[in-house]
């Protein structure tokens, strides 16, 4: 605490400037308190009253999860596949055909020609060696592809939900300090007002402070307006109205244990359970299995038929016309378009190669992202240290050593103004990057988690 020394001036000033510095000693512990509760929670009964109304970052993404369209309709999608690979493990429809032959056309009588019959019969062809299993297998991969978009899908859309809550507490925080500054401000309007009235300052200071308190209005507008922005983006990402707009005081942080994995030799392997490595396996496994249905094109396919004629009037000797029975079996050989097939294998081959490319870019695009990251936390955290350890100490002494010295008519508004902007700057700078750690943190969790 300092302690002005004032030249001039009657008793009444000097009331004013004991007032003054208790209050801004008040303040200054006020705003010690309220950093600590930023770092820890509180067990007031008050506060748990309050925290059933606060809007956590579990709540809202277990509303976005419930409510997500997106979710609904690749579960339906997978159901569909289901369905038809279980559609298709079945041989195609048999041909039943019926038909008269040798009927003559002297007379059209059915007993006068002993070829003259009445032939039905039935005709069933089968798929090319295993096609119809490797056709059940390809669906079969496509019900596995689904419930893995989902899971691909949901991890992207909890890092966007964590991105609108953690900037929606960042503005909601930055308010708090705003509120802070503003009655710093307003007990130094108050008290260059009475040293104003008394004589002891000129206007100009006092528009100086005046003018102050409009730029932290303009700072509260933008910050509201931030604010907002990113609650009513919780509103669209969850596809409801939620029924509070207050986030907790105390910043919920996400495990940073991964990080020690993205230097290890485990990183591929561990990346190869994530839902957009396993995505592309799929697609690998499913052009594997398109490889195999080509290859099938190369053999033979088979047909049977059946059939029995019907044939009336009698043998020369007076005995009935015998009924005629029928069998026999087709093949279907590629002789002529066996080059066609062959190149259709080698297309199947190479879209298999270009998905394995894909797959070995994405595990390597995904080892120097979390590589970035993780050097991008280390910086953002020691900057951080930096800010609470030794910035903002520093600029809070420098502010009190100015603000001394303008008391006592040994410096000028101008100083004190600037520091107190710096000091501002310096707490929205802290604040920024302790939510960036968790963004950064969010990122890397969404790779590694």
């Amino acid at each position: 605490m300092f302690r002005p020394r004032i030249k001039r001036g009657s008793s009444r000033l000097a009331t004013i400037c004991t007032g003054f510095l208790l209050i801004a000693s008040a303040h200054q512990v006020s705003a010690l308190e309220t950093t600590k509760a930023n770092s820890f929670s509180t067990n007031t009964s008050v506060v748990q009253s309050e925290h059933r109304q606060l809007l956590s970052l579990s709540d809202v993404l277990t509303r976005a999860k419930a409510n997500d369209f997106k979710l609904k309709s690749l579960s339906i999608e997978a159901k569909a596949f289901e369905a038809e690979a279980e559609a298709s493990d079945f041989l195609p429809d048999p041909t039943i055909f019926a038909a008269i032959q040798s009927l003559p056309t002297d007379s059209f009588e059915f007993d006068q020609e002993p070829m003259t019959q009445l032939r039905v019969g039935i005709r069933q062809m089968f798929p090319k060696g295993d096609s119809l299993s490797l056709r059940e297998d390809i669906n079969q991969e496509k019900v596995g592809l689904q419930s893995v978009k989902q899971e691909a899908y949901w991890l992207g859309r909890k890092q966007s939900i964590e991105k609108a809550w953690l900037e929606a507490w960042f503005w909601q925080q930055n308010i708090e300090l705003i509120s802070e500054d503003r009655v710093f401000l307003e007990q130094i309007h108050e008290f260059i007002t009475s040293l104003y009235e008394v004589g002891s300052k000129d206007q100009s200071d006092l528009l100086g402070a005046e003018l102050e308190l409009i730029k932290l209005e303009e700072r509260l507008i933008k910050a509201r307006r931030n604010l907002q922005k990113n609650l009513d983006s919780l509103n669209t990402l969850t596809n409801e109205k939620l029924i509070s707009n207050r986030l907790p005081k105390t910043l919920e942080t996400f495990d940073n244990s991964m990080l020690s994995l993205v230097n290890s030799n485990d990183l591929i392997d561990s990346l190869q359970n994530h839902p957009r490595i396993r995505l592309i396996n799929q697609k690998i496994n499913i052009a594997k299995s398109k490889v195999n249905l080509s290859e099938q094109s190369l053999e033979p396919s088979y047909g049977v038929e059946l059939s029995y004629g019907l044939r009336s009037g009698d043998n020369m000797d007076g005995s009935s016309r015998a009924d005629f029975f029928s069998a026999g079996v087709s093949v279907q050989y590629p002789f002529f378009n066996r080059g066609q097939q062959t190149s259709q294998i080698t297309a199947a081959k190479h879209r298999q190669a270009a998905i394995e490319i894909e797959r070995a870019e994405a595990l390597e695009q995904a080892r120097f992202t979390l590589k970035d990251l993780a050097n991008q936390y280390d910086i953002t955290r020691d900057q951080r240290t930096l800010y609470e350890e030794e910035i903002l100490p520093t600029l809070d002494k420098q502010k009190h050593s100015a603000m001394h010295s303008y008391e006592s008519d040994q410096g000028n508004f101008r100083i004190v103004s600037e520091l107190f902007l710096k000091e501002q700057s310096a707490k929205v700078q802290r604040l920024r990057l302790l939510v960036n750690e968790q963004l950064i943190l969010s990122r890397i969790n969404y790779w590694l988690n």
